[in-house]
């Protein structure tokens, strides 16, 4: 059975690059990528071109940018497309017709106002019952946290301790956007942005990219980082779990992950999904001390790049199991990554493992 490896990985800093465009933004993560391996294909990860600088075949604009004139494809699923990314190499490679992809994650969010740019990532819900209404997707986060402090008896003291140990981790990575602790009292005190939801329960969309060169096992890495495994699930919105993490997972069940980079697009999601992988309904968030979570700061500190989060996550990861994150270090040899749109509506679930 042919291994799937991560030989290499780049990112840049998650900003507001207001002089640069997306294919700048490539060219210089490309600039800091050190391996020399002329890929089989290239994937990009890419969620809203279309709307935030009026551009298609994007895919194709970057290859001709690197000198690429393989096979070539972007891949599109709202904020989870990195992790349809990811799955896409993974099969890819799994397959035997390919031995290398890379994997391009970029977005540019920085560049317009909040009221346009939650227009633009409103393109995520429904269209007919949800975008065409006028609804953004900040009320359905304070939807689920309403719902969850009604049923579980918490109140919104318990949802700060997500940011609170987002931005203490994220104080310590170079790449983060929000790179600063932050106390409760700013937290508790900060803009309502929807009942009960406040600004730091959000997390800052900015611009950003990364990227992951994939292999099979011809290729020796100088660390051997595999990926063991990807699972993915999609299911309709729901205030109190998110079906498709806990579908997406179940075959990681026994896997014992030593960390992991979840998608915490608002501090609700963050809770929920640790719920859906075995941790206590109505007590996850007591438990940060005990697990290592979102070490690169998450969403929440170390930005929100769109389409492109996947490819953070897996960078990330990958320089944790290597011993080369500029920030806090992980314990163990095995990770996994938990990508989804902010619904929990779409989830892919990819485990690694150093060797």
């Amino acid at each position: 059975m042919t291994d799937v490896l991560v030989y290499d990985s780049s990112m840049i800093k998650i900003d507001r690059y207001y002089e640069k465009n997306l294919v700048d933004l490539v060219a210089e993560v490309m600039s800091k990528f050190n391996s020399q391996i002329k890929p089989d294909a290239i994937i990009l990860a890419n969620a809203y071109s279309e709307t935030t600088v009026n551009q298609v075949l994007l895919a194709s604009k970057i290859s001709s940018m690197l000198g690429f004139s393989g096979f070539t494809t972007r891949i599109e699923n709202g904020d989870a497309s990195g992790g349809a990314a990811i799955e896409t190499a993974y099969y890819m490679i799994k397959s035997g017709l390919v031995k290398s992809v890379l994997l391009i994650g970029v977005e540019k969010m920085g560049d317009f106002p909040t009221s346009y740019l939650n227009e633009i990532t409103a393109e995520n819900l429904d269209e007919k019952f949800g975008y065409r209404e006028g609804l953004t997707l900040q009320p359905f986060a304070a939807l689920q946290m309403k719902q969850y402090m009604k049923t579980y008896g918490v109140d919104y003291d318990y949802f700060t301790q997500w940011p609170l140990a987002m931005h203490k981790y994220g104080s310590e990575n170079p790449f983060a956007y929000l790179k600063f602790q932050v106390d409760k009292k700013t937290i508790e005190e900060s803009q309502i942005i929807s009942e009960p939801l406040r600004l730091f329960d959000t997390s800052p969309r900015a611009d950003g990219a990364a990227a992951v060169l994939l292999t099979n096992e011809e290729f020796k890495p100088e660390i051997k980082v595999k990926i063991t495994g990807v699972s993915s699930a999609v299911s309709e919105f729901t205030t109190l779990s998110m079906p498709a993490v806990r579908q997406a997972y179940s075959q990681f069940s026994e896997y014992k992950a030593d960390f992991m980079e979840i998608h915490d697009s608002y501090s609700i999601n963050a809770a929920l999904i640790l719920e859906e992988i075995g941790f206590e309904k109505g007590k996850s968030l007591n438990m940060l001390d005990s697990i290592q979570v979102n070490y690169s700061g998450g969403l929440k500190s170390r930005g929100y790049p769109g389409g492109a989060t996947g490819i953070y996550q897996l960078a990330e990861s990958f320089m944790q199991l290597a011993g080369s994150f500029p920030g806090k270090r992980a314990q163990g040899e095995k990770g996994v990554i938990i990508s989804t749109d902010d619904l929990g509506t779409s989830a892919y679930v990819i485990g690694l493992k150093r060797c």
